[in-house]
């Protein structure tokens, strides 16, 4: 499954924010509280679950946009590390910024291939490690 089908489908908080591409670096604020945070990282798997089928359409797109903008907007709390912080901007600015036509081309990705084009491997390492923050942070809220 690829990168961003996978959190599309997915339904819990390890996988869903699965999409990466580039980080414009640093616009979102690093102050956020916890609880607001993990609101943030709530309302995302909210929308991330109302994908009716495997793919969004372009309302749920627009939805899914709309709740990494919320995110952003919220940014990150202030113990967060660098890797996991730069992952949270790789990934926030992917998905606020890609059209859903090209984000249309990622979902069937038929060749089997699950880096996600013009994407560094360090970047999609460091949204892999943002997973991991997610999962310890906000396990109290999420019931992980």
């Amino acid at each position: 499954m690829t990168p961003i089908k996978r959190p599309l489908a997915a339904a819990g908080a390890a996988v869903l924010l699965g999409l990466t591409l580039t980080a414009c670096g640093g616009s979102y604020p690093t102050d956020a509280s916890k609880d607001k945070f993990c609101g943030g990282v709530e309302d995302v798997v909210t929308a991330t679950t109302s994908v009716a089928g495997e793919e969004p359409t372009e309302e749920e797109w627009k939805d899914l946009q709309k709740a990494y903008g919320d995110l952003g907007d919220i940014g990150t709390p202030k113990d967060i590390g660098d890797t996991e912080r730069n992952g949270f901007e790789v990934i926030v600015d992917t998905i606020t910024d890609l059209d859903y036509d090209e984000a249309k081309k990622s979902f069937g990705d038929e060749d089997g291939d699950d880096s996600i084009p013009g994407v560094s491997k360090d970047d999609e390492k460091d949204a892999e490690k943002f997973f991991t923050y997610v999962q310890s942070a906000c396990a109290d809220q999420s019931g992980s």
